[in-house]
């Protein structure tokens, strides 16, 4: 991957600025070098490349001109597809973009670096003062060897010595010329004690063939020994049930001989099964009804007998009968009383017509005479 041009679009205190590094030059060294005065942007520029690859951190600490949401950083990159033009903002995700400000993998530029991460890029490509002053540090600090000392300064590995030392360690403690104790003489001896387990555990040939005789002849006596106690408890289960019936077979023989003297009568019809809870309800009904009417009878019966005989009443009984008699004849002329007076009123008003029209026919009469002149 070769950055053509760089665009510092909205990014620390750039705006709308680029740096071009032109095409590639057949036969020259494709080597730039950007110079200038302090505090001119050239450590802003080489953040901006980190930026652009990897993407700007979410505490960047360049938006002291341009907010976060306007970030903004441009190039015009030779990758293996060709030229292409790319920009990052500041976006958690899917924040590269192309020149149609289209979303992209964020792992595009990246992966065109076989894979290299962050701390490794600025580790191999991004020395500055901060870089050398912790190498320094460490080469006045150490007392290892002097190459690795200029090394790590110049790598941005400050703490190159201190890891060596580490690894020695580890290594001292692993394995020592010399000496029975360590890591490496642990895990012999783990290995020599497993190796005699797998001695003592190891079976001959003819040894494991009588092994797994016995193994079979032992699965099929076990299997054997399994069905026959299937079968001793189902024949458990078969008792247990007989022993369970034994009560109700003692409750059965003495209804037998309970009802061994009624054998010689006849057999009820069939029909008396089915008629036997109708009836049943009939009985309880009637004898409700029986109850009350015996209850009634009694009241009735304390009722007679609590009554005092009065012989002055008992003396008028045949009046008593007669005026019963009278005054069945009473309540009848009382009935047809009414139809009486109708007919009698009817009668009146065909009588008074009759003579009403009998007064008028006399007065529209003349008087007869007889031929010898005498009247009637």
């Amino acid at each position: 991957m070769r950055i053509r041009k760089l665009g510092l679009r909205r990014y620390g205190r750039f705006t709308d600025a680029f740096i071009d590094f032109g095409e590639r030059v057949a036969g020259f060294a494709d080597l730039h070098i950007v110079y200038g005065p302090n505090e001119a942007g050239k450590s802003t520029a080489m953040s901006a490349c980190t930026d652009l690859i990897f993407g700007i951190l979410a505490q960047s600490r360049f938006n002291f001109l341009h907010p976060y949401a306007t970030m903004r950083i441009e190039a015009e990159v030779e990758i293996s597809g060709g030229i292409r033009r790319f920009c990052r903002i500041k976006r958690p995700h899917n924040s590269l973009l192309d020149e149609a400000d289209n979303p992209v993998p964020d792992t595009l530029l990246p992966g065109e670096l076989g894979g290299l991460d962050r701390s490794a890029y600025n580790t191999m490509f991004c020395l500055d003062d901060e870089t050398l002053e912790a190498g320094g540090e460490s080469i006045l600090a150490s007392k290892g060897d002097l190459g690795h000392l200029l090394f790590s300064a110049t790598a941005g590995l400050a703490d190159l010595s201190a890891r060596l030392g580490a690894v020695q360690a580890e290594t001292e403690a692993f394995f020592r010329p010399g000496k029975r104790s360590g890591g490496l003489a642990e895990l012999k001896k783990n290995l020599a004690a497993l190796n005699e387990e797998r001695e003592r555990i190891d079976t001959l040939a003819t040894e494991y063939a009588r092994l797994v005789i016995q193994r079979d002849e032992a699965a099929a006596a076990y299997a054997e020994a399994i069905a026959q106690r299937s079968r001793t408890q189902a024949r458990m289960d078969e008792v247990q049930s007989f022993i369970n019936a034994l009560p109700r077979l003692r409750s059965l023989r003495a209804l037998r001989t309970e009802l061994s003297p009624l054998a010689r009568l006849p057999v009820a019809p069939s029909s008396w099964g089915r008629d036997l809870p109708a009836l049943t309800s009939r009985q309880t009904v009637l004898a409700a009804q029986m109850r009350s009417v015996t209850e009634t009878v009694v009241a009735l019966q304390r009722e007679l007998d609590g009554l005092v005989v009065n012989a002055s009443a008992c003396a008028l009984k045949s009046r008593m009968e007669l005026l019963t008699d009278l005054r069945a004849r009473y309540v009848t002329a009382a009935k047809d009383l009414p139809d009486r007076r109708l007919a009698r009123a009817e009668e009146r008003a065909s009588f008074d017509a009759a003579r009403s029209g009998v007064r008028a026919g006399s007065r529209a009469t003349p008087p007869l005479h007889r031929r010898d002149g005498i009247s009637p």
